[in-house]
């Protein structure tokens, strides 16, 4: 039977690593639905049976009523596929919740705080959900298998192998029961041969999140379960690095870059020689999707020659030269120092 499985689609989030840039929040926004529709699409293409979505589908405390209306009518687009839904910390089973509050339709099954199981002819699938924002539960390491000849499902939003159990901390020798645990929380892909697995956040949200993101989808039966990551983002968030060592003018970076259509944050480093604003100013008028620019550039100083000089500068660097030699393991710290120091002189 085909499945797919996804998490962490954080519906209507603030966008906060957009938040200088109105135009490609509004832009983003449409992307989360145009994505979860074609997820919608490619179950319908694929007759996928099952649909797993492991917590975070949306943002409890900014969602808007259109997001939830097209949510629904995203599922009901898709009868024939059974849709189980595991609330998570963003998204939590609480009494105000679009999950209580909503007619959700009928192939759609939402998980509480108590353990749940739906048996169907091969399969049977488990699941939990938070009820607050800070979820705990020691019910997943009790749950006695009722049919352990059936392929059995674990849906989930939870820290896997984690340090305390503020966001559902679970085991992994407590799932090894389980024929394939669909987990969320982890915004970062872990598809492996463990059949434990956290397909990452559907769309990245920022550039903490590097890389593809997307669904997992598969094919299971007992004994046999074979599946893969898919992408599905149209434009990711790209960290793009410039050495600006060689620049003669701050017009050199326009034979150095060439920016796509993806989400960015370009990062100037090395020495420099030029206004690192106008270099500012000409990356911005190359690209609408430039979010952030950081400046990691240093100076570049003739240090022989200004310790030589007879004045506080050249005191000061003499003395600053003697540390460097003593302390070489401490270089970015003592240059970083020296250049702060000039620019006050």
């Amino acid at each position: 039977m085909k499945f797919i499985h996804m998490a962490d689609v954080h519906f209507d989030t603030p966008l906060v690593a957009l938040k200088n840039n109105r135009e490609l929040i509004k832009k983003r926004r449409t992307e989360y639905k145009q994505v979860f529709r074609d997820v919608i699409q490619l179950c319908k293409k694929e007759e996928v049976e099952f649909l797993f979505i492991s917590g975070d589908l949306f943002e409890q405390k900014y969602v808007e009523r259109g997001t939830i209306e097209f949510i629904i009518s995203s599922f009901q687009l898709i009868p024939q596929t059974k849709i189980f839904i595991a609330p998570g910390n963003h998204d939590s089973f609480i009494k105000s919740s679009p999950y209580q509050t909503y007619q959700w339709p009928e192939n759609v099954v939402i998980f509480n705080s108590e353990v749940g199981m739906y048996s169907y002819d091969t399969i049977n699938v488990y699941g939990i959900g938070f009820d607050d924002y800070e979820f705990m539960s020691e019910e997943i390491e009790k749950i006695a298998l009722e049919d352990d000849k059936k392929l059995n499902v674990l849906v989930i939003h939870g820290t896997l192998d984690g340090a305390g159990k503020k966001y559902l901390d679970v085991k992994s020798e407590d799932l090894e029961k389980f024929d394939y645990v669909a987990l969320g929380h982890i915004h970062l892909k872990k598809v492996d041969d463990s059949h434990i697995i956290y397909p990452g956040s559907l769309i990245s949200m920022g550039f903490d999140e590097l890389g593809e993101h997307g669904i997992v989808i598969g094919n299971m039966e007992k004994g046999h379960i074979t599946y893969e990551f898919k992408n599905m983002e149209y434009r990711h968030f790209e960290e793009y690095h410039v050495d600006v060592s060689k620049f003669k003018s701050p017009e050199d970076i326009l034979h150095q870059v060439a920016f796509e259509d993806n989400i960015y944050r370009v990062i100037l480093e090395g020495s420099r020689n030029v206004s690192i604003d106008k270099m500012k100013e000409i990356l911005n008028e190359q690209s609408k999707n430039i979010c952030e620019i950081k400046d990691i550039t240093h100076l570049v100083y003739d240090f022989e020659a200004i310790q030589t000089e007879q004045n506080l500068k050249g005191y000061f660097t003499k003395k600053m030269m003697e540390e460097l030699k003593s302390h070489p393991e401490q270089k970015e710290e003592i240059l970083k120092a020296i250049e702060i120091t000039y620019q006050l002189m």
